[in-house]
C-alpha cells in the first residue's frame, strides 16, 4: 500500500523558507570555511607537535581530527546544494 505523502505542516514550511534563504546560506558557507580553515590548521599543528614528541600521538585524536573534517565537509556540500537549488543530502 503506497500512501500519499503529507502535506507539510506551517511550522515546517517556515522552516524550510528560513533554511533555504540565499543570503542565510552563503553566510553559512562562509563561516564553514573559516572553520574548515581553523580545523585545518588545527591538524598541522597536531601533526607538528606529535612528530616532534610534544603531544603523545593517539588514533582517537585522528579519529577525532577526521570527524570535524567530515562534519565540516558535509556542511559545505549541502549548503552548496542549497544554494543550486537541489536537496541537501
Amino acid at each position: 500500500m503506497m500512501q500519499a505523502p503529507k502535506e507539510p505542516s506551517d511550522e515546517e514550511r517556515r522552516w524550510r523558507i528560513a533554511a533555504e534563504n540565499t543570503t542565510r546560506v552563503k553566510q553559512h558557507l562562509k563561516i564553514l570555511y573559516m572553520l574548515f580553515s581553523i580545523w585545518c590548521v588545527l591538524t598541522v599543528g597536531w601533526g607538528i607537535a606529535a612528530a616532534c614528541k610534544a603531544l603523545s600521538f593517539r588514533w582517537t585524536a585522528i579519529l577525532i581530527l577526521s570527524a570535524g573534517f567530515l562534519n565540516i565537509v558535509i556542511g559545505i556540500v549541502n549548503n552548496r546544494r542549497v544554494l543550486a537549488g537541489k536537496k541537501p543530502w
